[in-house]
């Protein structure tokens, strides 16, 4: 163990962990970091053509507004339209047309602007921005079903409990070989304050969870599809999980928290339960109740003409 690991003992609660991430770094360096730091290297998945285009545009848009235009099968186009402001009036006038085909294909009816555009499109395939490796760092966390606890509302600084040590360790090697820095602080016991600011962090955190739960049940019924059914009784038995994980942490909110996730529970099974009632047929019109009644009345008529004439 290097002095840079983070080192645990029975009063340690965990961490208050921080980082900073680079700018930017290439596709191939991120895939390295991971593999380096012991990390699944598809966490850095390939990006679609298109949310590179649209990054790409994004750079291309001084002076100029763009937009989606159009859906054509598999081909997307945009509309690039210029803005000429002036002292006294702004005007606008289309400059082009960029399609992004099936294939990945850019073409523009200016080919200087479809040159730049696949220049940018490219260069947005083979790197990640400062957005996209914060995700991935949330994505690590949340693959190994670790918890980064918010202990700010802007975010930015988390607390992590002592038994995902090892993740904090990689999560550290993983920004270093990118050019980035993690930081952690140790939370111990023997301080009243601190022990009271990590149980009420924590239960915030998880009440958000239940919160978010319940409402991903709104629509649920009996009628469901099994593998949403069966992923949402997976989603409670995660959360009574974490509520045994860190029952000595909650202190008084724990039975609170306990509570929400019973709460929760019933709601799911409630949900289950209800039988969608059938949407009631449309009431018949005065004209269309004659029509139907002429039509019985002369349905036996044509029959017995269509056996006349066939005898």
């Amino acid at each position: 163990m290097t002095d840079e690991q983070t080192t645990s003992d029975p009063g340690q609660l965990g961490w208050i962990v921080s980082w900073k991430v680079p700018s930017e770094v290439p596709l191939t360096g991120l895939r390295d970091a991971l593999r380096t730091a012991g990390m699944d290297t598809d966490l850095a998945g390939d990006m679609t053509t298109q949310n590179a285009l649209r990054r790409a545009l994004r750079e291309m848009n001084k002076d100029r507004v763009i937009r989606k235009l159009r859906c054509d099968g598999d081909n997307i186009y945009f509309q690039i339209t210029h803005e000429d402001r002036q002292e006294t009036k702004i005007e606008y006038w289309r400059e082009a047309e960029v399609c992004l085909d099936g294939a990945g294909n850019v073409t523009c009816d200016v080919p200087e602007l479809a040159a730049e555009a696949r220049l940018l499109l490219n260069e947005h395939l083979a790197k990640r921005l400062t957005t996209d490796l914060t995700r991935l760092l949330q994505r690590v966390f949340d693959k190994r079903k670790a918890d980064l606890v918010p202990i700010r509302e802007q975010g930015g600084a988390y607390f992590v409990p002592e038994h995902c040590q090892e993740l904090v360790d990689q999560s550290r090697a993983l920004l270093r070989a990118i050019g980035g820095n993690l930081r952690s602080f140790a939370v111990r016991l023997g301080c009243g304050d601190t022990k009271a600011s990590v149980a009420e962090s924590l239960s915030q955190y998880l009440s958000e969870l239940v919160g978010e739960f319940r409402e991903s049940l709104e629509g649920v019924t009996s009628e469901t599809r099994g593998d949403v059914l069966e992923r949402r009784a997976g989603r409670i038995n995660e959360l009574r999980q974490k509520m045994t994980n860190y029952a000595g942490l909650l202190g008084g909110f724990a039975e609170v928290l306990a509570q929400d996730i019973d709460a929760a529970d019933k709601q799911l099974a409630a949900a289950i339960a209800v039988v969608p009632t059938p949407e009631p047929e449309p009431e018949t019109t005065l004209v269309e109740e004659y029509e139907k009644r002429m039509a019985e009345k002369k349905a036996p008529k044509d029959l017995f003409e269509q056996q006349e004439a066939v005898a």
